[in-house]
């Protein structure tokens, strides 16, 4: 074997400067350990200070243009006796690699507190798909892993039942679920383990015993809805927004997106500084427009690619009634709206629905609150907007055509909501009438759909205008559309 050395405090320090200037992790960027034709696990023992074989810590050095490696290394000889006894265990399982990793600074700390100064028994990460859950836990449990005896990381994702969790966190069979669910709580009682829990969904029963009774481990809990949990009893939860202005520019410089300041700021702006859509979007603007963020800002149209979209349309399914009403609504008004303006355009909801359904929406990162003259107004994150508005139009559009088919059409959308903002005058402008009239374009239904309006009009004269809603003003709307059409 040859021989062997570890880096001094100093020289982590310097690495660390070093690995901060590419935008790495400090473990989970593939190419780090790849480039130095090393493992991760090598890497990992590097930064916790421990002896690797001196031919690897030369090389990972040297991948990030360290090239006076002696300047890193431990000068003094470890005694034996320094060495740990026992070394922790860790277990990534299927843990993703993350390739880069900006800002967050200030949630990284605030978790690392909960889990260290207040001993937190969960800690649950929420917020929307592409935000950064993953590799904020990936970040926070490479810090946490030298003050644990080990690390667990399980995606739920492909687990078929709380039953088989269990085993995958026992790492042997059980004869019952109850049997198992004991045996892993006395684990968790005489060692001091962080498991962490990936795109979790189901199995709240199972969290709640977990966390029910004393032990001295940590659950971190990876979701992208708050889990229904009391933040009581050393559990926490953290519903993580876009990244920083400064941390966003980072990343897009890094995937080869060239602009101004000005520039990169409004196109993370527009993209709600969410990592994985800047990621995304950057592939599109590098590809299409040679890495130039101005032509692409001037083309005025927010592309949504799937792996952001799929997400945010499984959520939006998942909402209340009410919740998607205020959604629509605040996809109408396109700007703050106070509470009070918005409760006035409310058809149905009372007070205590609307105040409980704006809660859970500022929780899910899908809404985003201000202060006017003192008074709370909500608005949509910008690309919730792109996608409410998507959404709202595609689905009027459906509401039209199912009406058609029907003798008594029940309206729903046409009648809760006024598709042009109320007290506007640039009805031609409008963005979302704009965007039905193209999608109405590219249908050759519009005669008969307009015979239709027309007969739908008639019929509203009969009808109580409370029982109408909007529906009248909307239907006139999209007649003088039609004609226009046609």
């Amino acid at each position: 074997m040859g021989h062997s050395i570890r880096a001094s405090e100093q020289g982590l320090a310097i690495a660390n400067q070093a690995r901060q200037r590419l935008g790495w992790t400090k473990t989970s960027t593939a190419r780090w350990w790849q480039d130095a034709h090393t493992s991760r696990a090598t890497l990992r023992r590097f930064w916790r200070g421990e002896r690797i074989q001196q031919d690897a810590f030369i090389a990972i050095c040297q991948t990030v243009g360290l090239d006076d490696w002696q300047k890193i290394a431990e000068q003094v000889p470890v005694p034996v006796s320094e060495l740990p006894a026992k070394q922790p265990l860790v277990d990534w399982g299927d843990a993703p690699d993350v390739e880069q990793f900006y800002g967050r600074e200030q949630e990284l700390q605030q978790l690392h507190t909960w889990a260290i100064h207040d001993q937190a028994k969960l800690i649950n990460i929420s917020g929307l798909g592409g935000s950064g859950k993953t590799a904020l836990a990936l970040a926070l449990a490479e810090q946490l892993q030298p003050k644990f005896e080990g690390v667990i990381w399980r995606d739920i994702s492909r687990m078929s039942s709380a039953e088989a969790l269990i085993v995958e966190l026992l790492n042997t069979s059980i004869e019952t679920q109850a049997q198992g669910i004991k045996q892993l709580l006395k684990k968790m009682q005489q060692e001091r383990w962080l498991i962490i829990l990936d795109h979790f969904e189901f199995y709240l029963e199972l969290l709640s015993q977990m966390t029910r009774v004393r032990h001295q481990s940590c659950l971190v809990v990876i979701s992208e809805q708050p889990l229904p949990l009391p933040t009581t009893n050393r559990m926490y939860s953290l519903s993580l927004a876009g990244l920083s202005a400064h941390g966003a520019m980072q990343l897009l410089k890094s995937c080869g997106c060239s602009g101004s300041p000005h520039q990169l700021q409004a196109l993370a702006r527009v993209y709600s500084y969410n990592p994985l859509a800047l990621k995304l979007i950057s592939t599109t603007i590098r590809t299409v427009f040679g890495g130039q963020i101005a032509p692409f800002l001037e083309q005025g149209t927010n592309v949504l690619p799937d792996p952001i979209r799929l997400p945010l349309q499984k959520q939006f399914q998942s909402l209340t009634e009410v919740e998607k009403i205020i959604i629509f609504w605040l996809a109408i008004w396109q700007e703050p709206i106070s509470l009070c303006r918005l409760q006035t355009h409310l058809l149905s909801p009372n007070s205590a629905e609307v105040i409980a359904a704006l809660s859970k929406l500022l929780e899910s990162s899908l809404i985003t609150q201000h202060f006017l003259a003192e008074e709370p107004s909500f608005s949509l994150q910008p690309m919730v907007m792109t996608f409410a508005t998507n959404e709202l139009v595609a689905s009027v559009v459906r509401e039209l055509l199912q009406a058609q088919q029907e003798t008594t059409p029940k309206f729903q959308i046409l009648r809760t909501h006024c598709l042009v903002r109320p007290g506007t005058d640039d009805i031609p402008g409008d963005r979302i009438l704009s965007a039905l009239q193209g999608k109405l374009q590219r249908r050759q239904t519009v005669s008969p759909l307009l015979a239709a309006v027309e007969q739908w009009l008639q019929a509203a004269r009969d009808i109580s205008p409370n029982a109408l809603g909007y529906l009248t003003f909307n239907l006139t709307i999209l007649k003088g559309m039609l004609e226009t059409i046609g």
